[in-house]
């Protein structure tokens, strides 16, 4: 009497891929802030700061998590992290620049702007 063969092995589920979703939003809110939002005058401040504030937090929470996943997320939660630093950092300096180019064109009596109620609210008088 022979038997059938065994049946083949049933194969082994392959493992969910596990990525880090708070290093990829770190790394997104801080190109996002520092590509498009800390370059632009008067939103740069309301816009720019927050999202790099975001991913400041994210990337803390990507390197914090990725040692819980073996180390996944963590060059895109430091990358991330460096981003929004960045961000903070060009839109703080750039209001600052802007500012102190109006001021200048404010204390130029040569200027169109010398004067001008513009100018007062500048100067703060």
């Amino acid at each position: 009497m022979s038997y059938p063969p065994a049946p083949a092995p049933a194969p082994e589920p392959v493992p969910a891929k596990q990525g880090n979703g708070f290093g990829v939003t770190a790394l997104v809110l801080g190109l996002v802030g520092l590509i498009v939002f800390s370059w632009i005058p008067g939103i740069n401040l309301v816009t720019a700061i927050p999202l790099g504030v975001l991913a400041v937090i994210f990337g803390i929470l990507a390197l914090v998590k990725s040692g819980s996943r073996g180390g996944k997320g963590k060059g895109t939660g430091l990358t991330g992290l460096i981003l929004g630093v960045l961000t903070i950092i060009a839109a703080i300096a750039i209001y600052f620049v802007l500012l102190g180019i109006a001021k200048a064109e404010c204390e130029d009596p040569n200027s169109v702007l010398y004067g001008s109620s513009d100018c007062a609210q500048i100067l703060g008088e």
